[in-house]
C-alpha cells in the first residue's frame, strides 16, 4: 500500500443502470473494475460493498448483477484463486434505488461491521454528489469517506462521440444536485 493511499475497511461501489440483458452497464462496469483494481493493488484487506437495488422490471438487483459480473471477470483475468480470496469479501446492499438511499442503507451495514474508513467508488460525474450525501450521513457516526473516482469515463464517451449520453449524464446529475440542495434548504428553514 502506498503512503498517500488511506487505509480502508471497505470499498463502497455504487451501482448504475443495468443493460437490457440484466448485466451491469458501461458505467457500473467501469466503477466495478476501478474498485477491483484498488482492492487488488492497494486495499487487499478491505471488504467490497456492492450497492444497488432491483430496478422496476428487472429480474435481479444491480448489486447482484455486479457480483456475478465481477466473478466472471476475475475468473477470466485473475484466476480462480483470486476469486476465492475476493468472494468472501463481497457484501451486497440490494435495497437502494438512489444515492441518498444508498448512503442511509450502507451506513447501517458499516455500523454492523464496525467499519470506520471507507472508499467511495463512482464515476467523475457522480462522485461529488455521492461524497456529499455519504459524508453527511457518516460524519455524525465518525466514519470517514474517501472519494475514489473512476477516471476516463467522460473522455471515453467524448472520444467515441457519445455526446447525447454525456449530455444526459450531465443533465441527470444537475437535476439530482438541484433536488439535494433543495432538500437541504428546506431542512435549514425547518430548523429556524
Amino acid at each position: 500500500m502506498t503512503a498517500d493511499f488511506p487505509s480502508l475497511d471497505a470499498l463502497v461501489v455504487l451501482g448504475a443502470r443495468l443493460n437490457p440483458q440484466g448485466e451491469p452497464g458501461r458505467v457500473a462496469r467501469w466503477r466495478l473494475l476501478h474498485a477491483l483494481e484498488i482492492w487488488r493493488d492497494r486495499a487487499p484487506e478491505a471488504r467490497i460493498l456492492l450497492v444497488g437495488g432491483c430496478p422496476r422490471g428487472a429480474a435481479h438487483s444491480e448489486a447482484e448483477a455486479m457480483a456475478r459480473w465481477a466473478e466472471d471477470w476475475v475468473m477470466q483475468h485473475w484466476g480462480p484463486e483470486v476469486w476465492e480470496e475476493l468472494a468472501p469479501r463481497l457484501i451486497l446492499e440490494e435495497a437502494s434505488l438512489n444515492t441518498a438511499a444508498s448512503a442511509r442503507n450502507v451506513l447501517s451495514l458499516l455500523q454492523g461491521f464496525n467499519f470506520q474508513r471507507v472508499g467511495l467508488v463512482s464515476d467523475g460525474f457522480h462522485i461529488h454528489r455521492a461524497h456529499f450525501l455519504f459524508r453527511r450521513h457518516f460524519l455524525p457516526h465518525r466514519i470517514t469517506v474517501h472519494p475514489l473516482p473512476v477516471h476516463g469515463l467522460v473522455k471515453h464517451y467524448w472520444r467515441n462521440r457519445r455526446y447525447l449520453w454525456l449530455s444526459k449524464m450531465a443533465l441527470r446529475e444537475a437535476g439530482a444536485w438541484a433536488k439535494v440542495l433543495g432538500r437541504q434548504v428546506l431542512s435549514w428553514r425547518r430548523r429556524k
